[in-house]
């Protein structure tokens, strides 16, 4: 429980000082000004991601623990050279054990792939603030910056979780930044080739509402099936079908937050969680919304569209795959913070505060209590700590189709 309490005391301070920094926003954004951004933004991120680092792993040694256990044992495989899902188990993508092992050649543990985690969020923070530099001014870019690195959903899930979710935000909106670069959209469509071999598969799930926000469509297409032929060939040639099995593997686990481990014991068991027809409802719900959000924002800049998109997009499948939980709030809390959070609105910055301290307290208590997954109502009130564990899923899941609700009424009203 010491791990739980722990997540609780950081997750109340870091909200209290990202509550201070929006109440005193006008004073600090003006005050920005006066600075150089990209100096503060340097020194934000050292002393909310680094600093934390070296004291929690270095000077008080403390073992990382969450997914690193995995995501080491692949990496270590890596650094090896071996064969992945052929010689060793993978979950996520081809490329994704290999980045790990960077770390690995500096330091053998599990802190070296917090610190790969650390600045891959650090790289998807510095692209972010370029995805949105003709549409956010530079103080209150760097603002949201800072609000960003005081989020206990970011600092939390990064810095002690070790949480790679952030990556396929990196990831899309690097390939936008260099087909603006280069003006040609055919790299958008490689761009997107690599993101899916870096992270993981719901990587592609994004792709059928890119068809209504980005021009020239056969182009960009073209370029990601030549890109993505050639890949897959690779991977079949090397593992045949392990590179599709295993990560599919996931699809079929039991978590919790989303709404099936919430309303399973409310109907009794009569749903059939586990069932892989509810696989294939929560993909097409997750698609089906993100495609028909973009065609209704078709005409709007590109960042503000694919932001929206992007959120309920990613926001729905963390609570419509029964394989979800609420780490997944990491996928989407940059195009958020940066675009639709509103700060006059004192309901909707205090819930967004409590949706970042849910959705970081829950998974920790739920792993330790065995990952329970309820089948009738009387096993929730069974004892104290699963009625606990039971409020925080059906607060988790409210919160995130509250965030949903007024990510699409704000993007659609504009």
């Amino acid at each position: 429980m010491f791990v739980i309490v722990g997540k609780t005391i950081i997750s109340l301070l870091c909200a209290g000082l990202a509550g201070g920094l929006i109440a005193f926003r006008a004073k600090i954004e003006k005050h920005l000004q006066n600075y150089d951004d990209r100096l503060v933004l340097l020194l934000a991120w050292v002393l909310t991601r680094l600093v934390p680092f070296v004291l929690i792993f270095v000077v008080f040694n403390q073992t990382p623990f969450s997914d690193l256990d995995g995501f080491f044992g692949q990496a270590r495989e890596a650094v090896q050279l071996k064969l992945v899902y052929r010689d060793f188990y993978c979950m996520y993508s081809p490329f994704f054990p290999y980045v790990n092992a960077l770390g690995l050649w500096f330091w053998l543990d599990k802190k070296a792939i917090i610190l790969v985690m650390i600045l891959m969020e650090g790289g998807a923070l510095w692209t972010t603030n370029r995805f949105y530099a003709d549409t956010i001014s530079p103080s209150e870019r760097l603002f949201r910056s800072l609000l960003y690195l005081l989020l206990p959903g970011s600092l939390v899930l990064c810095v002690l979780g070790g949480q790679e979710d952030v990556w396929m935000w990196l990831m899309f909106i690097g390939a936008y930044l260099v087909w603006q670069r280069t003006q040609r959209v055919e790299w958008l469509g490689v761009g997107l080739v690599v993101g899916f071999l870096f992270t993981k598969a719901v990587f592609i799930l994004v792709g059928p509402a890119l068809l209504f926000l980005v021009p020239k469509p056969i182009r960009w297409i073209s370029a990601a099936a030549v890109a993505g032929a050639v890949s897959l060939a690779v991977l079949y040639h090397t593992t045949e079908w392990l590179w599709l099995e295993q990560p599919m593997n996931e699809a079929a686990t039991l978590r919790a937050p989303n709404w099936l481990s919430v309303a399973n014991p409310l109907t009794f068991d009569v749903l059939g969680a586990g069932a892989k027809r509810w696989n294939w409802v929560g993909l097409l719900l997750t698609t089906g919304l993100g495609t028909i959000l973009a065609y209704r924002l078709r005409h709007q800049p590109f960042p503000r569209a694919f932001s929206a998109v992007y959120i309920v997009i990613y926001g729905t499948m963390m609570i419509a795959q029964q394989s979800a939980y609420s780490n997944y709030i990491f996928l989407f809390l940059l195009p958020y913070v940066f675009q639709w959070l509103n700060f006059s609105n004192r309901k909707e910055v205090g819930l967004f505060l409590l949706f970042n301290c849910l959705c970081v307290i829950h998974p920790s208590l739920w792993w330790r209590l065995k990952s329970p997954y309820y089948h009738t109502i009387s096993e929730v009130f069974a004892q104290p700590i699963y009625i606990l564990d039971y409020a925080l899923q059906l607060g988790i899941v409210l919160l995130t189709f509250y965030f949903l609700r007024q990510v699409w009424q704000k993007a659609t009203d504009f």
